[in-house]
């Protein structure tokens, strides 16, 4: 026997390791994962797509498959075993089940699945303390994880390929389809565009007036309320349909009075608040933080963060910077806490830190329980090692070393002054207010660079002050803002629906099938993602498409990765409930393109959808809006009932080659007896959901298509 082997996913972890490990030990990279479910083969009857349930037995027969770009590197790793004998083999994939996955894949695939000397390593950063210990404290491969990942992919496995044909048939639009946790995701941006159209603005007022001190110094106050009713004017609907200057009239009355008022200072109100840090990052808040602050996709700031996680390069060396970056934990070890109070009381003085700060809120349906995300060492700071990052490397590091900071500083300290304007005209008395927010003491805010406050104006009690102007703001309700992906995670989050490892690409799986397209860093739904819902939720709207049943069976995965659940029944289950309601979305596309069944399941016409795209035919060649009015429309207004031109109707079809993008544009109007018209074209679908020049290109594309037919 010779060295011992370690086998890792990529080839910087591999290259990290080997420093620390020394040269007992050989580490090879397996390039991720390894194998996958197979895919069934057209016309080999012999094939499947990785999976045979005996429902009667409760079993599944699952079949794997080597990928094809990790036969090379399999082959590498299994002659070096071969001929070199190691003494012991250790898998260091990552320390998820995910990892585990990997680990027994690789085990599995290389037949030394049963040996004695194979051992699995856990280690949550690339530290040299980190590898030691997990190296010096072995375990064998967790099968429960195994067992909840094999769940988890044979049924993302059986919605994602069995709803694909039966869908794209019902919606009459090909090459879409679904999955077990994109479903729920999808109806939550569905019911909340649905939420956004059905909303009713109502018009309010507000009115704020420009005041002048002794020292002509200008004071910005908003009216409130009068004398028997202090916030009589803020209009709240949530709390009251009642509006109280509910028109312009309404508003001019009260200009004329408060220009004829006396205004004097009522009350100085101050009082100190405290700000608390927030906790460190787990892989939800963080990608929620990137979006937000960094305008960073989910899927980007995975990808960067583990590239942190594994190790930047720097000659010879691999520096790596954080901890694991799936966890659904904001736990620190006291042995960070430590140097980070260190760290700040030598950086920032003793003010700003007083003792450690423990977050060890773990989500309820946690799947790792080691530390939050964080940096390995934190010494490391941003600008120290600005020089060997990427740009989006150092600001997503900057947010994480921020964040893991700040989170064991003190409190910041505000003062909040609330001034108090009496106004009075004859038998009418009017109550304004401003408030003001000043440092008192900066605490964790030290670290933000964008903190802004308000300069406070100097004046005091019973003071006189004079009118400027008063301004009369014309306002509207707006319904629910649309979500982001940001706070689209976060749903996900408090709804139980995903894990950390599933975020990001539940975010590219939506829109990569064009169920949701994002504007402005907004989510939409598309009417190809209307008409996926429309189709699905009469059907699966009690299986996988509910938010509540999608918690539910995370939690089933969940006991299966402790030992609490067979998988096997667990599956069993999901799929006999499955294939009975599939049947139903067959039903539904074989009657929409078969005459032998005259009962209408689903109106195929209930999946097209009005486009504010005007028929050029009827009416005329119409200019083209430019850049800022296209961006308005944003390609997904319905028609206006105000509306005279005539519109053209986004009609799916059956998908009749790849190029074919499964859905034409067709006049609303001017059918002939047999359905159909020439007022059409089969302009893809970009047209009306792009924006800008993007979108005024198509469109005149689209005129000139049209009307050559005439």
């Amino acid at each position: 026997m010779s060295k011992n082997l370690v086998i890792v996913e990529s080839p910087v972890k591999a290259k990290a390791l080997q420093n620390y490990l020394g040269n007992e030990y050989n580490v090879m990279a397996s390039y991720g994962h390894v194998r996958d479910l197979t895919i069934k083969k057209w016309g080999d009857k012999n094939s499947n797509n990785g999976y045979e349930i005996d429902l009667e037995k409760s079993t599944v027969g699952l079949t794997w498959a080597v990928e094809s770009k990790s036969k090379k590197n399999l082959n590498e790793i299994s002659k070096f075993i071969k001929n070199e004998k190691p003494k012991s083999i250790f898998l260091a994939s990552d320390p998820d089940r995910e990892g585990e996955a990997i680990s027994w894949h690789l085990a599995d695939e290389l037949k030394i699945l049963e040996k004695k000397n194979v051992n699995r390593v856990v280690f949550h950063e690339i530290t040299k303390n980190a590898i030691l210990e997990s190296f010096n404290n072995p375990k064998k491969i967790d099968m429960d994880l195994v067992d909840g990942y094999k769940a988890r992919r044979v049924m993302d496995r059986i919605v994602g390929f069995e709803t694909a044909a039966p869908l794209s048939s019902a919606i009459r639009v090909g090459g879409r389809a679904t999955g077990r946790v994109q479903g729920p995701s999808l109806l939550i941006v569905n019911n909340r565009e649905d939420e956004i159209k059905a909303h009713k603005a109502l018009e309010f007022w507000n009115i704020k007036v420009d005041l002048l001190n002794n020292d002509d110094e200008l004071v910005n106050v908003q009216l409130k309320g009068n004398l028997s009713n202090k916030d009589h004017y803020i209009f709240d609907p949530k709390k009251s349909k009642s509006i109280p200057i509910p028109d312009e009239q309404a508003a001019k009355n009260i200009e004329e009075r408060l220009s004829k008022s006396d205004f004097k200072v009522e009350s100085i109100k101050k009082n100190e608040f405290k700000s608390k840090p927030r906790a460190p990052f787990t892989t939800s808040s963080l990608q929620q933080a990137a979006s937000s602050e960094l305008r960073m996709a989910p899927r980007r700031t995975m990808d960067i963060a583990q590239e942190l996680f594994r190790g930047i390069e720097s000659g010879d060396k691999v520096i790596n910077l954080i901890t694991y970056m799936r966890t659904d934990s904001t736990f620190i070890s006291s042995e960070i806490m430590d140097s980070i109070g260190n760290f700040v009381v030598k950086a920032y003085g003793n003010d700003y830190y007083s003792s450690p700060r423990v977050y060890s809120k773990v989500s309820k349906n946690s799947q790792e329980a080691h530390e939050a995300i964080r940096p390995t060492d934190i010494n490391n700071s941003p600008e120290k090692i600005k020089n060997q990052l990427s740009d989006q490397q150092y600001k997503l590091y900057k947010l994480i070393w921020d964040r893991t900071v700040g989170s064991q500083m003190e409190d910041s300290i505000s003062e909040k002054t609330v001034l108090t304007v009496l106004a009075e005209e004859n038998n009418n008395s009017y109550i304004l207010e401003s408030e003001y927010i000043r440092p008192v003491f900066d605490g964790f805010k030290i670290l933000d660079e964008k903190t802004n406050y308000d300069n406070v104006p100097n004046i005091t009690l019973n003071e006189s002050l004079s009118i400027d102007k008063v301004h009369k703001q014309k306002n509207f309700t707006r319904p629910k803002s649309r979500y982001t992906e940001a706070s689209l995670i976060k749903e996900l989050e408090t709804s139980g629906i995903g894990r950390p490892s599933t975020y990001a690409s539940i975010m590219d799986r939506i829109q990569y099938h064009k169920a949701v397209i994002i504007l402005r860093r907004s989510l939409y739904r598309t009417n190809v993602g209307k008409a996926m819902i429309n189709a699905m939720l009469p059907i699966f709207g009690d299986h996988f498409i509910s938010l509540e049943f999608t918690s539910n069976m995370e939690k089933n995965l969940d006991e299966i990765a402790q030992g609490n659940l067979d998988w096997e029944k667990v599956v069993c289950e999901f799929y006999e409930n499955f294939q009975s309601k599939l049947e139903k979305l067959k039903k539904i596309g074989e009657n929409n393109f078969s005459q032998e069944d005259k009962e209408t399941v689903v109106d195929p016409s209930s999946a097209h959808h009005f486009t504010d795209i005007h028929c050029p035919v009827c009416s005329g060649e119409i200019e083209l809006c430019g850049g800022d009015e296209f961006d308005q429309t944003e390609g997904l207004r319905e028609k206006h009932y105000n509306c005279e031109a005539v519109h053209m109707k986004w009609i799916p079809i059956k998908k009749k080659s790849v190029k074919d993008d499964g859905a034409f544009l067709a006049c609303e109007k001017n059918y002939d007896e047999k359905g159909r018209t020439d007022h059409k074209s089969y302009l893809p679908e970009k047209c009306w959901v792009s924006i800008g020049r993007t979108r005024k290109n198509n469109l005149e594309y689209f005129n000139e298509a049209v009307l050559a037919k005439k």
